[in-house]
């Protein structure tokens, strides 16, 4: 339940964003933000909930990660600015973090490796029947006066409300013998907060890159570089000084494991540049409502948990993921090359193919990637590898936003300027082809062909990514994945927190 409400409210957004700015009076950059905004905190907030749990236990730190989603999701209901929900869309995203997760870290606990490919693939369920509803509620609720944006928050709180209950009473849990503010003593502060700040002077400039400054201002430049000295910093750190690492150096010390870590990275870029600009397709070139924006979306969204599952299923029985690895990276690669031939005449309904075959490739790769890490570190560090897949997922996922918003923007910035508009005419990119298409007042067949040249740009930097990402997965080792060993204790050896049985872990 948890797991579909995060995917929700990373994806409702996309189709809405339109409206939104609109209503609130926001630019693009603003707007889009928002996106970019849940996916940073949750990216930021999940370590942190990952390393209290592994410190108190965890139920209390899935508790508290639904409070915080919780109150998020209030904000945003009751936001009149647009900076006030840009404030409600970071807490309701570093609430997000935490259950998604913490959910997959429970697997961990619960089942050993084979086991465990399977039931990770039917975490892929709730997440694709979230990522589906997102831009269909979300655009059926924006594009009606009467019921408006601000529901797809409120829908939010019964579903998160049942799931606190449900974890309230589900979840297995020992109190520990130590005291609560000395185990809080054992979480890796430094850590976390090192962490956070790199990786938010990492993300940051990357999507104002291109779009707010330019790439060699001193806006972009000097805090990439202050990211890069803080993850030097960190892993420094977390080497040589802290007592409890948030990052044990163990869980990277494999190559085959980094090589896996990067094409997680890579992989959730590449869905969610996928998903937000094939929604500005449709609603920018496509002139669809929000409605039909999901509606034609479903082909790169329904495919992705049917091939997860069935590959998670076929990985439980034969323990090898190699093959799975590359056909996918292939299959996404092709399908993106593709993807750079669309233009305005394209019919609709020529991309259902297209877009079926990628979001294929992508539900094959979740779980060959996340049972891939886990084969390759120790039985004691697969709780910290999990969270750190989750990590590096929304950190692409950021990452697939940002960079999509600075290339097209870059682009269509040029092509708006060699259509005769000003410099100030075309800052706000969005709202000038809008106001284009309605009002007729500009050549349409220009302002269109440079809109699909700029998306053109996006799906040419996506292939080269997933072209990147096969060639990696070609150097990876991939060691085949154990016989079932005997179940795992129910016991977080460093708390003493009891972890819920196999039935319960999914409340």
């Amino acid at each position: 339940m948890v797991t579909l409400t995060q995917a929700f409210d990373s994806t409702c957004i996309c189709v809405t964003l339109p409206i939104i700015a609109s209503e609130l009076d926001a630019s693009v950059s603003e707007s889009l933000s928002l996106g970019t905004t849940f996916l940073l905190a949750t990216t930021v907030s999940q370590p942190f909930f990952s390393e209290l749990s592994h410190v108190v236990g965890r139920k209390p730190a899935y508790l508290a990660a639904l409070t915080v989603f919780l109150g998020g999701t209030v904000i945003c209901g009751l936001a009149r600015s647009s900076l006030v929900l840009l404030v409600g869309r970071t807490v309701q995203g570093a609430g997000a973090g935490g259950p998604q997760a913490l959910s997959a870290v429970i697997l961990t606990d619960l089942f050993p490796l084979r086991k465990r490919a399977r039931y990770v693939s039917f975490l892929n369920v709730p997440w694709a029947v979230g990522t589906i509803a997102g831009p269909l509620i979300g655009g059926a609720f924006a594009g009606n006066e009467r019921v408006g944006w601000r529901w797809i928050f409120w829908i939010n709180i019964p579903t998160l409300a049942l799931s606190m209950l449900g974890a309230s009473f589900l979840l297995g849990y020992d109190r520990p013998q130590q005291q609560f503010w000395c185990l809080l003593a054992r979480v890796d502060w430094v850590g976390i907060l090192l962490f956070v700040i790199s990786a938010v002077s990492l993300l940051l400039p990357l999507s104002w890159g291109g779009s707010n400054f330019t790439w060699t201002s001193p806006q972009v430049l000097t805090p990439i570089v202050a990211s890069a000295m803080g993850f030097i910093t960190l892993g420094g750190f977390e080497r040589w000084y802290a007592k409890k690492p948030m990052f044990p150096p163990s869980v990277f010390r494999d190559r085959s494991t980094i090589m896996l870590y990067i094409t997680t990275m890579l992989h959730g870029m590449i869905l969610y540049m996928v998903l937000y600009y094939l929604a500005v397709f449709y609603l920018g070139v496509k002139s669809l409502s929000p409605v039909m924006t999901g509606v034609w979306a479903l082909p790169a969204t329904l495919t992705v948990a049917p091939s997860a599952m069935v590959v998670g299923i076929v990985l439980s029985k034969t323990g090898q993921y190699r093959w799975f690895l590359l056909c996918g990276w292939c299959l996404t690669t092709i399908s993106l090359g593709v993807m750079i031939l669309i233009d305005e005449d394209m019919p609709s309904g020529t991309l259902i193919p297209i877009t079926a075959l990628l979001g294929i490739a992508m539900g094959v790769l979740v779980p060959a990637m996340s049972v891939g890490v886990q084969a390759t570190v120790g039985r004691k560090d697969a709780g910290h590898a999990v969270a750190m897949i989750y990590v590096l997922r929304s950190a692409g996922q950021c990452l697939g936003v940002a960079v999509g918003l600075s290339v097209f923007s870059s682009r269509l910035r040029f092509g708006l300027q060699e259509l005769g508009q000003g410099k100030d005419a075309a800052q706000d990119t969005m709202k000038a082809i809008r106001h284009s298409i309605k009002t007729g007042d500009l050549a349409d067949a220009a302002m269109l062909d440079a809109v699909v040249t700029a998306l053109s740009l996006v799906w040419v930097t996506g292939c080269a990514i997933a072209a990147v990402s096969g060639i990696l997965a070609i150097c990876t080792k991939c060691p085949p994945l154990p016989e079932d060993e005997t179940d795992p204790p129910l016991q977080d050896q460093s708390s003493g927190a009891f972890v819920a049985p196999p039935c319960w872990s999914f409340c």
